[in-house]
């Protein structure tokens, strides 16, 4: 069987799990391909290759097309809401494994952002960039699991960092209230790490949690096939996010 695990000792993202997963294997035009069909056009994929240290990772961006009001206002320019954005997963060309994966996911995040700002689920809002980047690093991740077809997920626990992150809905503490959610109602292993700022995000929580079938690994059992590495946009001074995808006997 093939087992994915997840070194998400540098925190985690979802432009980070889309990096690595093209790092590993995944063709970008497979990626762009799946994605092209949700029919969403208001974002370009920016992926480049960079160096940490002596390793070569993938940065992939999410370009809005039009940021005309992106900083204006924190609800202003174009938002979603989590029902809005199940009907385009539902109405895409997807496979039906992608779309499993992808509404599981933003079910977990759609959850939890309801709990923390006490609405229904079906009114908790994607706004700016984050309805975009949140469809795009979600359904992406899940088309890239899709195509690596692993038969079991793993992680190690994660690192939140802490201190203060600024976002739509002002200025908040890390973890944000979502994350801590996230963390709570999946029961993810965490730990605070000494970086003074967010290194886990709501979707890379959401992801964590929707993909991961265990937590706590210390060492690769099988024959290493793939391994990838992704980076984000902040510099933690932590290596990048590391994907190892492996052969293991079933008896193991």
């Amino acid at each position: 069987m093939k087992k994915l695990y997840i070194n998400c000792g540098s925190g985690l993202s979802g432009d980070m799990m889309l990096g690595a997963f093209i790092n590993m294997g995944v063709p970008a035009d497979h990626l762009k391909e799946k994605l092209a069909r949700l029919r969403l056009d208001e974002f370009e994929l920016s992926i480049e290759e960079k160096m940490i240290g002596k390793k070569s990772v993938t940065d992939v961006d999410v370009i809005l097309k039009d940021r005309t009001n992106l900083h204006k206002a924190p609800y202003s320019g174009v938002y979603r809401n989590y029902r809005q954005i199940v009907d385009m997963i539902n109405n895409s060309a997807l496979s039906n494994n992608v779309k499993v994966l992808s509404r599981r996911i933003f079910d977990i995040k759609a959850k939890a952002e309801a709990k923390v700002h006490e609405v229904p689920i079906d009114k908790v809002q994607f706004h700016e960039a984050g309805a975009v980047d949140s469809i795009v690093d979600i359904v992406g991740t899940a088309i890239c699991c899709d195509y690596m077809d692993a038969d079991e997920v793993a992680a190690k626990h994660v690192p939140t960092g802490y201190g203060e992150v600024k976002c739509a809905c002002g200025t908040l503490p890390v973890p944000a209230p979502a994350v801590k959610q996230i963390l709570e109602d999946a029961e993810i292993p965490h730990y605070r790490s000494e970086i003074p700022q967010e290194v886990l995000t709501p979707t890379g929580a959401s992801i964590l949690a929707g993909i991961a079938d265990s937590f706590g690994w210390n060492d690769i059992q099988g024959n290493v096939l793939k391994r990838g590495y992704g980076c984000g946009k902040r510099d933690t001074g932590l290596p990048p996010l590391e994907l190892i995808l492996c052969e293991e006997r079933e008896d193991v």
